[in-house]
Order: C-alpha cells, then sequence, then structure tokens
C-alpha cells in the first residue's frame, strides 16, 4: 500500500515556522526531508539555499529570531563564522541553510534519498535556482557539518569528510570523563604555564620531545628504590 504523501500539516509546528522564516528571508528551493528511518538522530531536515554568504547569514538569523519567539533554540549550531553552510540543530530537526554552490556540492538531498520528501506547495518563483547556477563557488569548500550531531558509519557517501568536523570527539572518548587524574592516554588544553605545576612527570598528553620513554625516566629517578629484577614493576601512582 502506498503510504500518503507529506504535507506542511505532518510538519511540526517550530519546523512549518522555520519554512515561512526561511521564505520570507527570500531563501530558494526549500526541501523538507523526513530522516526518521534514515538518519536515526533527527525527524526531519529543512534545506535552502542563499545567494550569498550575507544572504545565508541574514536567513539564519531570521529563523533563530523567529524560533526564539516561540520559546525553540537550537541545541547545537555550526558554520554559522562563515556563513557557507549553517546548520542549526533543533533536535526534532536540523536546518541547513546553504551558499548555493556549497549546496550543491554536498548534494544531502542525493544523500538521503531514500527519505520521503514533504510536498510544501510553494510558488515556481521561490522553488526557482536558475538566477543561482552562475554564482561562483568558495575557493575552500567548509568541512562537512553535522558530524557531531550523529551521523551513523557508513550513512555518508565520503565518510572522509566526516574527519575533523567541528565539536566531533575522537572515537572512544567520553564527554563527561574527568581528564584531572592524568591517566595515560587522556588529551587535555592548558591555558596558562601554572596548569602542568601538579602533573607528575610522564602524564603530559604529548610524549617528550627528547624520545625518552618512562622507563628510561623510572630507572634515573628512582635507582635506590627499585625493586628485585625478578619482581613485577611497580603500579604507577594516580
Amino acid at each position: 500500500m502506498t503510504k500518503p504523501a507529506l504535507t506542511r500539516a505532518a510538519l511540526p509546528p517550530a519546523l512549518q515556522r522555520a519554512l515561512d522564516l526561511a521564505v520570507d528571508a527570500k531563501a530558494a528551493a526549500p526541501v523538507v526531508l523526513q530522516l526518521t528511518d534514515v538518519a536515526g538522530y533527527t525527524d526531519w531536515a529543512l534545506v535552502v539555499s542563499g545567494r550569498s554568504d550575507r544572504h545565508v547569514g541574514g536567513i539564519t538569523e531570521a529563523i533563530m529570531a523567529g524560533l526564539k519567539d516561540m520559546q525553540t533554540t537550537p541545541i547545537g549550531t555550526d558554520g554559522l563564522g562563515e556563513h557557507l553552510w549553517d546548520l542549526l540543530d533543533y533536535d526534532d530537526f536540523l536546518v541547513h541553510v546553504f551558499y548555493h554552490p556549497v549546496r550543491k556540492h554536498y548534494d544531502l538531498e542525493s544523500m538521503w534519498r531514500d527519505a520521503p520528501r514533504a510536498e510544501l506547495g510553494l510558488p515556481a518563483e521561490v522553488m526557482d535556482t536558475s538566477t543561482l547556477e552562475g554564482l561562483t563557488p568558495p575557493v575552500d569548500m567548509p568541512p562537512f557539518r553535522g558530524g557531531s550531531f550523529g551521523a551513523f558509519p557508513g550513512e555518508l557517501e565520503n565518510e572522509e569528510e566526516l574527519a575533523g568536523a567541528p565539536g566531533e570527539l575522537p572515537e572512544g572518548e567520553d564527554e563527561s570523563e574527568d581528564l584531572d587524574e592524568g591517566e595515560e592516554g587522556d588529551v587535555a588544553e592548558y591555558d596558562e604555564p601554572d596548569d602542568f605545576a601538579d602533573d607528575e612527570e610522564g602524564d603530559y598528553a604529548y610524549g617528550d620531545e627528547d624520545g625518552e620513554d618512562e622507563e628510561d625516566l623510572a630507572a634515573d629517578d628512582g635507582a635506590e628504590e627499585a625493586a628485585p629484577a625478578e619482581a613485577p614493576p611497580p603500579s604507577r601512582r594516580k
């Protein structure tokens, strides 16, 4: 049995409002995709185009301000520093505001080609991108957006785009993990040299410049307290 076509009425009220705000800000070619069964980490995505970085910034600002009036604020954002690809995460839905050549480059609609598309009933002039096709692409394309918002392995056609995505945690690390204990493998950022004062030798996130390993340091510092050769080495202090 064929599923009924999605219409605006099926969209969450906040997403409908975001769509209207984007159209009012002269965004081009809005597309709404239902990602519930495709992405898993959100239910909807709104994708729109702008004609310049300034226009993209204006669309993004209009959406954020209008949804704030509904007491709806994003739980995450990406790309707002350059406005080539602005991503707003509203949990139940994502908003992608593209400079049009960047939208064509990443082509999210093809990546999510299996996602149902809502019939929005917008005027032809809103959907027309003919005046945007001659725009100059940026010299450096922005990195892939959304890697930190939960994309699954294999979901993206080119997963290399996720490498180094802003805010993405290295594999196996937990945001809540306490890094103060200086356990091996922990990575921490320090703002002031004094932050190193309490660290034990050998506990830095990166290796010594001279290439000395911990066994050499231990032999130099505590020869008189060394355990017998046949005994197991003492455990590291925490």
